[in-house]
């Protein structure tokens, strides 16, 4: 009885490379949308995080009579504390001293140091935006950069409970438009210029970047044309760009966001 053999034939050349070729533009053709997803994906993380620092506020507006913490220490005047000024018992008040302890975290000067210059820019946590690229940043050993910072229009003789109290949508003589003026449209965090490489909201922005308080001067565009906030009453938005600024980043009496509650038209 003959038996039969089963033969494989091999690819050929040519076979092969169509193959290559057809993987090649399933790839191209998929990684636009993995792209899209992951950097939907950081935008989701860095929203959660910018909760958990609406989060630590409010706890800390209960203990303090409703009395915001500073924005920042900077006797330079550059708006770039270095780590000694972090340090320095005037800081004692400032957000990024005072409210991580709220949410379980260390304070920004905890992390003066190698190990703490790889956590906070080389892992995932609240400190800092996940969409950033650390990779090109200038050396960290002189001052922090921060990718999250608080909102700088917020006056010190405003509390918490200020701003509950102030009358919706007729906040003060320079309200034009007659906008709602409350915890819900009050910014507090949002997202700022972490590194100088990072793409520009508006045509012009300015060298100033990784400062611990920010408005729409200093707003970050990494996350295409939007912007995360968190507001004082603890929600989180992402806000088009479009919406909060003119094309020199000055604040537009039609933004859906309050940057200063008691001056709303101030650009």
């Amino acid at each position: 009885m003959r038996q039969s053999r089963c033969t494989s034939r091999a690819f050929t050349l040519i076979e092969l490379l169509v193959v290559i070729a057809i993987i090649g533009i399933l790839a191209a053709m998929l990684l636009p949308a993995l792209n899209k997803a992951r950097a939907r994906a950081t935008q989701a993380q860095c929203m959660a995080d910018l909760r958990q620092w609406g989060l630590a506020a409010t706890m800390y507006f209960d203990d303090n009579n409703g009395y915001i913490p500073l924005d920042e220490y900077d006797p330079g005047g550059t708006d770039e504390p270095s780590w000694s000024d972090l340090q320095n018992a005037n800081s004692a008040a400032c957000w990024y001293i005072v409210l991580p302890p709220y949410v379980q975290k260390p304070p920004m000067t905890s992390f003066h140091g190698l190990s703490g210059f790889n956590y906070l820019y080389h892992t995932k946590n609240i400190f800092e935006c996940p969409s950033v690229n650390w990779n090109t940043m200038p050396s960290p050993t002189l001052r922090p950069y921060f990718s999250m910072a608080m909102n700088s229009k917020l006056n010190q003789t405003v509390t918490a409970d200020t701003i509950k109290q102030i009358d919706q949508g007729t906040s003060g003589p320079n309200n034009s438009n007659h906008r709602l003026v409350d915890t819900t449209t009050v910014a507090m965090f949002l997202d700022t210029i972490a590194l100088p490489n990072e793409p520009k909201a508006f045509a012009g922005q300015g060298a100033k970047y990784g400062s611990p308080h920010s408005y729409t001067t200093r707003i970050s565009a990494r996350h295409g044309d939007f912007c995360n906030i968190v507001f004082f009453d603890g929600h989180v938005e992402t806000v088009l760009l479009a919406q909060l600024m003119d094309s020199s980043g000055k604040n537009v009496k039609t933004s859906p966001v309050i940057w200063d509650p008691l001056n709303p038209d101030a650009p």
